[in-house]
């Protein structure tokens, strides 16, 4: 058994480069097939993260749209309009026009 072990580190010290050598072609080899095996996960989230992307642009301009109408919703203007789109009602004064020519 001793013969074994003395074998074994004449051995490694006979062939320490190519062994390291070796060693460091191993660690390599499985790095590369690692990252290779996370490429497509990787392609899934940038796809995930343009979706996102135009998420947030769609809230983005929901979000001006918004501000710009609760800046309207105090205005005279913006009452008159919803007075008259939604209740039918018409300032004193105005001229309303009826369209007949669909009646018969």
């Amino acid at each position: 058994m001793a013969e074994w072990g003395n074998a074994a580190a004449r051995f490694a010290a006979e062939h320490k480069k190519a062994i390291i050598a070796w060693s460091v072609i191993i660690v390599c080899a499985l790095m590369i097939f690692k990252g290779m095996m996370q490429i497509p996960q990787i392609k899934e989230n940038r796809l995930e993260i343009a979706s996102v992307n135009e998420q947030i642009e769609y809230e983005k301009t929901r979000q001006r749209e918004t501000d710009a109408l609760m800046t309207q919703v105090g205005s005279d203007e913006y009452i008159a309009r919803v007075a008259e789109e939604k209740l039918g009602l018409v300032k004193s004064n105005s001229k309303i026009f009826i369209d007949v020519s669909q009646e018969q």
